[in-house]
C-alpha cells in the first residue's frame, strides 16, 4: 500500500495496523459513543510515518469526527476546560497591541478572557452551537474553516493560534498554510498539540489518540520540521508541566508500563508499599516533569 505524506506529498512509512473492531468497541464501553458510522466497510486503520518530518497519521483520511460526534464529548465537563496552560503562557507574551485570530474556539475560554481584555480577537469554529453561544455574548466568532477564512483574510493577523486543534485534522497541509497566510510578515503562529513524546506514549494518547477523534501524532521533531516546508521560522518550543487533572493518568501509566514490567521492581514497590510515597514524589516534582502537551512559537519570513 502506497499512502503519501499530507505534508511532503512523498511516499510515508506503514508503522502500524489497528483492528477497527476493538477500537469501536473502545468508544463505546469508555464513553458511550457509538463511532461505527465513522468506519464502514473499513476493517483496518493504519498509521504512517512521513519520513521527511517524522509526522505520523491515521489512515484512510476520511474517518474524522463530525459535529455529532464532538457534540456527544462535550457532555464530560473535563472535554472543554475554558482556560488551560497553553492560553495562559500566550497571554503572558502577549502586549495588547496584536490583531489576533484563533482557530477552533471551541469551549470560547480563550477567546472571551481576551476579549474581556480589550483585545482585538475573532475566532474560528465549526461547532454550530459553539458559534451561536460566542455570539449571543458578543464574540467574534465565525462558522469558517481557516481556509475559507485566508482567502479574504491574507495577511492580516499579528498571531494566529490553535489549541488542541491540529491533531484532529487530517488535512493538515492546507490547514497549516492557510493560517500562515492569515498572518502578516512576522507575525506569530503558536501550536499546541499533545506531545506524542511525553508520558501520554506510554498509553499510545489512551483512547481519544485515535479516530474519529484525532487524525494526526505530533511531537517536538514533527512540529520543528514543518516550519520550513511554510516559512516559518521556530522562535520557542515550551513543555506544559504535568497537571493535576493528568496525575492519575502519569501514574497508572508509569507503574503499569515502567515499574510493573520488571518483575523484582513490582515486588518491591508492593512489598514496600510505596504508592502513597510514589503520589508523594509525583505531585511535588511536577511541575518538572513533561506533562500532556507541546506547544510550538513560529514566526512568519
Amino acid at each position: 500500500m502506497k499512502v503519501l505524506s499530507p505534508l511532503t506529498s512523498k511516499e510515508s512509512l506503514l508503522i502500524e495496523t489497528i483492528n477497527v473492531d476493538k477500537l469501536k468497541i473502545d468508544y463505546f464501553e469508555s464513553l458511550e459513543i457509538d463511532v461505527s458510522d465513522f468506519f464502514e466497510e473499513i476493517e483496518k486503520l493504519y498509521v504512517f510515518k512521513c519520513q521527511q518530518t517524522g509526522y505520523m497519521f491515521y489512515y484512510p483520511f476520511n474517518i474524522s469526527g463530525d459535529s455529532n460526534f464532538y457534540k456527544k464529548l462535550q457532555k464530560f465537563d473535563w472535554y472543554y476546560m475554558p482556560w488551560k496552560w497553553e492560553n495562559e503562557m500566550t497571554l503572558k507574551n502577549l502586549d495588547g497591541n496584536e490583531k489576533i485570530l484563533e482557530v477552533g474556539s471551541g469551549g470560547l475560554g480563550f477567546i472571551e478572557k481576551l476579549k474581556n481584555k480589550g483585545f482585538d480577537i475573532t475566532g474560528l469554529e465549526l461547532n454550530e452551537e459553539s458559534v451561536r453561544k460566542g455570539q449571543e455574548i458578543g464574540l467574534e466568532v465565525l462558522n469558517q474553516t481557516v481556509q475559507d477564512h485566508a482567502n479574504a483574510n491574507k495577511g492580516k493577523y499579528d498571531l494566529v493560534c490553535s489549541y488542541q486543534v491540529l491533531e484532529h485534522i487530517s488535512d493538515v497541509y492546507t490547514f497549516i498554510k492557510a493560517q500562515v497566510d492569515c498572518l502578516k510578515t512576522g507575525g506569530k503562529l503558536i501550536i499546541c498539540v499533545p506531545n506524542n513524546d511525553s508520558f501520554i506514549k506510554l498509553t499510545n494518547g489512551g483512547l481519544l489518540n485515535c479516530p474519529p477523534h484525532h487524525m494526526g501524532l505530533w511531537n517536538k521533531k514533527s512540529l520543528s520540521k514543518i516550519s520550513s516546508i511554510f516559512g516559518l521560522k521556530v522562535d520557542e518550543v515550551l513543555y506544559e508541566p504535568l497537571q493535576d487533572y493528568h496525575l492519575n493518568w502519569y501514574i497508572d501509566s508509569t507503574k503499569r508500563e515502567r515499574i510493573f514490567k520488571n518483575k523484582y521492581s513490582r515486588y518491591l514497590f508492593k512489598k514496600l508499599k510505596m504508592d502513597n510515597l510514589y503520589l508523594k514524589l509525583i505531585t511535588k516534582f511536577k511541575n518538572k516533569i513533561k506533562g500532556h502537551s507541546i506547544m510550538v512559537v513560529y514566526s512568519k519570513l
